[in-house]
């Protein structure tokens, strides 16, 4: 992805990562087009286990995608659709039934710490009620928090544009030993 990419007058980039609770956020791939959703099905509601002969976890993957919301605002951008669309699909899979998933908002550190945690939480149920509203995707499956800034992807740079996102958790996901 270039620079300009992430820096386009008048829009806000998040980047909507859907990870395994038990695997840290420092290295996910991040789609810059919709993913097949049969592929997100597989990666948030596949099995989890610990393999028998080594000590690395075999979770299935974790992804991001970058979601674009007009500067400082909740309005998703239109070009971002798509992407939420593929993750609306794939909670309608029967792996999902009955599923719940926790929607996390994410900021940069630009601007007050305290007005980016309210406008994570408020990206976040955006998230949420798109999903709910486009799909028909019960609202009880979804749960949203907002993280701010605490979190960053880039711990690196705190500024950095990846920072801004929304994680998806499945909170059935259990790591058997």
């Amino acid at each position: 992805m270039t620079n300009s990419t992430l820096t386009k007058p008048g829009l806000l980039i998040l980047a909507l990562v859907l990870v395994s609770p038990a695997v840290a956020d420092d290295a996910d791939t991040i789609f810059v087009t919709p993913p097949d959703p049969e592929q997100l099905v597989s990666l948030l509601f596949g099995p989890r286990y610990r393999s028998a002969t080594t000590d690395t976890p075999s979770i299935p993957g974790r992804f991001g995608m970058m979601i674009n919301f007009e500067y400082d605002s909740i309005k998703i951008v239109p070009q971002s659709l798509p992407m939420l669309d593929a993750v609306g699909e794939a909670l309608q899979s029967e792996q999902a039934k009955d599923e719940v998933l926790v929607i996390e908002g994410h900021a940069d550190a630009s601007g007050p710490a305290v007005y980016n945690l309210r406008l994570s939480e408020r990206r976040a149920e955006t998230i949420k009620q798109y999903l709910v509203g486009t799909f028909d995707i019960p609202d009880k499956t979804f749960i949203t928090i907002g993280e701010g800034e605490a979190v960053p992807h880039n711990r690196k740079d705190p500024y950095d544009a990846v920072n801004r996102r929304v994680v998806f958790r499945n909170t059935q996901s259990i790591v058997i030993d």
